[in-house]
């Protein structure tokens, strides 16, 4: 049987379709490379935004018209909170939950079904990671989920209820799982978890092979860093106040982790932060976001930011644009706000009109451009290390690649490898990104 999996959503649910397609392979089932010819469709679905919510039905319908015969499975965070609306949408044979996503193949061989199943799990007592991946995303990179669950309580989101408690990988199954993919030829391991700061809280002194200490996020980057690994490591995200001196420091003086970290803000307004039930307020965040420029050389910090948060002002909202606009941040990832049924925010009052967070969001986009240029201009003329991907830019027919620091480059060169790190000197940007040549002694 030809199998179709689509994804939407974070770097976690792209780790955990991975591993649903590791176990269909497994069992000798062919990944259909377009879901046309598709006998099961796979929708590992996305509730973070109302927009997520909206893409993962779409989804659904698509593979419905597109094979109405097909066993049509939904899964991932939409399919967790909203199981009985899902149900309603015609074509539907399984819901799985998140905590049953592995046992995907044994719902996929019992067929199609006149009415959905639903199969959604506990993830209040989930208490492992489940599913693990051989490898993910293409063959140069790949994701390690080393941590799943969130135990914060931000007013705005739903995905503790999607996910369930904090919970994390041991160090040496992390290690072992590592020692895996580097044989498997990855360049760069991208460790991820939906609280990935928490990583490690959870687990106990054996569990973590620590003698008198807790887990914690700075101890597994130093446990990975001091193997020097021939390939690199980039963590997805950390909340600004997670990121210790120690962990700045491995970075730093590290040949292996990369110089890029990403800090979800969501606000720079300390009100709104309070009322998000964040744990930083926008003058500890500043000092933070400038100690790491000033200990990491040429370090990358990207942003979360939402727009539109009820009681959001224009005051506030200039708080947070001014914040932003005097740190040395390189990008942003601009969210509007969304009501998520459950969830606090949802019933504030003060609420945002659409018009409103519309308009903030594109004066946030544009500041983004700025930064983005801003960070990438620094590097002209510069030489740094890139990794190579498979793919090549449709517009140029160049090779696309990735420096530490997350700058996306254009490699004009023939010589250049995929799935090899190179010196490459950048010329100029080009569309948000650095057009470069290959050093001719890399």
């Amino acid at each position: 049987m030809r199998v179709s999996i689509t994804t939407l959503g974070c770097k976690s649910n792209q780790y955990d379709s991975s591993a649903i397609e590791d176990i269909l392979r497994q069992n000798n089932f062919e990944i259909a490379s377009s879901s046309a010819s598709a006998d099961v469709f796979i929708v590992n679905t996305c509730t973070v935004t109302g927009k997520a919510d909206y893409q993962s039905r779409q989804l659904i319908r698509r593979a419905k018209a597109e094979n109405p015969d097909a066993i049509i499975v939904v899964t991932g965070c939409y399919a967790q909170v909203t199981a009985q609306e899902v149900a309603q949408i015609e074509g539907v044979d399984y819901i799985i939950g998140n905590p049953e996503k592995g046992k995907i193949l044994q719902y996929i061989n019992e067929g199609k079904r006149k009415s959905p199943r639903i199969e959604i799990g506990e993830v209040s007592s989930e208490r492992s990671l489940g599913l693990r991946a051989k490898g993910s995303s293409g063959r140069t990179r790949s994701y390690l989920k080393v941590q799943d669950g969130c135990n914060n309580s931000c007013s705005y989101c739903i995905i503790p209820k999607a996910r369930g408690v904090s919970r994390s990988l041991p160090v040496p199954e992390i290690l072992q799982e590592i020692e895996s993919l580097v044989a498997d030829g990855y360049k760069e391991i991208i460790l991820t978890g939906i609280h990935l700061g928490a990583y490690g809280l959870d687990l106990t002194v054996k569990g973590n092979r620590q003698s008198g200490h807790s887990a914690n996020i700075a101890i597994l980057i130093r446990e990975i860093d001091r193997r020097n690994y021939p390939c690199r490591f980039r963590i997805s995200s950390l909340d600004p106040d997670e990121v210790s001196d120690e962990l700045i420091e491995i970075i730093a003086d590290s040949r292996t982790i990369c110089n890029h970290l990403h800090l979800p803000l969501q606000s720079g307004d300390d009100n709104v932060l309070q009322r998000m039930n964040r744990l930083c307020i926008g003058r500890l965040f500043a000092e933070q976001v400038e100690k790491i420029a000033k200990m990491i050389p040429d370090v990358s910090i990207g942003v979360d930011i939402i727009a539109g948060f009820p009681g959001e002002g224009e005051k506030e909202f200039s708080n947070t644009y001014n914040l932003l606009n005097n740190l040395p941040i390189s990008y942003m990832h601009i969210f509007p706000f969304s009501k998520r049924k459950g969830t606090l925010a949802a019933d504030f009052p003060d609420q945002v009109e659409a018009k409103g967070i519309k308009e903030r969001c594109e004066r946030l986009r544009a500041l983004d451009k700025i930064m983005r240029r801003r960070f990438c201009k620094k590097f002209i003329g510069k030489s740094l290390s890139v990794l190579v991907e498979a793919s090549r830019d449709k517009e140029t027919g160049f090779f696309m690649g990735r420096s530490k620091n997350y700058i996306p480059f254009l490699v004009k060169d023939d010589d250049a490898v995929e799935n090899q790190e190179i010196d490459v000197v950048g010329i100029e940007i080009r569309n948000n990104k650095v057009l470069g040549t290959c050093l001719l002694d890399s």
